[in-house]
């Protein structure tokens, strides 16, 4: 029986790079990858946060995005994901507005705990509790988005302090949130209980 919606095609870029290639090259292959996919009609294509492995290049899918959102046109764009253990909740819903309205609407917030072991080690991040970390830092995001009231929150690794938002995103009511979901079952119950999309990664 056909469904009643179209199937979309979309992209997932980690990326993967050979160590040892021009960083520089890299990253212009994923940007004209991303520009093709564009031209072709697919629907979306995302872009992970890694900072140690040195073979997934983009350290920050937002500033990617506001590069790529350049040579495009209609495929929208999100992150997979932002890490948020590893940035304070405010900054992020700051930026992720910024490029909400720099992208015409066409952002989509992944988020999730950060998957490199190698990442958290160097924060000093205990892997045990990134998980928690990325509940409390995506309720809060959520608050800002969601309420032009201040947010007051306070937790063992940041503090919001009558947080409000410089302006409104430009999507209505605000970017499309997705949680990942790779190995625990912790990503699916944390969008149940926010009401956002599911990344669901499989990787081996």
């Amino acid at each position: 029986m056909p469904t009643p919606w179209p199937l979309k095609f979309g992209a997932f870029f980690a990326p993967f790079h050979p160590v040892g290639q021009s960083p520089t090259l890299a990253l212009e292959y994923d940007l004209e990858r991303t520009a093709e996919l564009d031209r072709l009609g697919y629907d979306e294509v995302w872009f992970g946060e890694h900072h140690s492995g040195g073979y997934e290049l983009i350290g920050c899918p937002e500033i990617f995005i506001a590069a790529a959102a350049e040579r495009t046109r209609h495929i929208r764009l999100g992150t997979g994901v932002v890490s948020l253990p590893y940035h304070h909740p405010w900054l992020v819903a700051d930026r992720l507005v910024l490029l909400d309205h720099l992208t015409r609407g066409r952002l989509i917030f992944g988020a999730g705990p950060g998957a490199l072991p190698t990442d958290a080690y160097i924060m000093g991040i205990d892997p045990v509790v990134k998980s928690r970390m990325m509940g409390e830092s995506l309720e809060a995001i959520l608050s800002l988005f969601r309420t032009e009231e201040p947010v007051t929150r306070e937790t063992d690794w940041f503090t919001l302090r009558e947080a409000r938002l410089q302006y409104r995103p430009y999507s209505d009511p605000h970017p499309e949130v997705a949680v990942a979901a790779m190995v625990t079952p912790s990503g699916p119950r944390m969008a149940g209980a926010f009401g956002t999309s599911l990344l669901s990664l499989s990787m081996s």
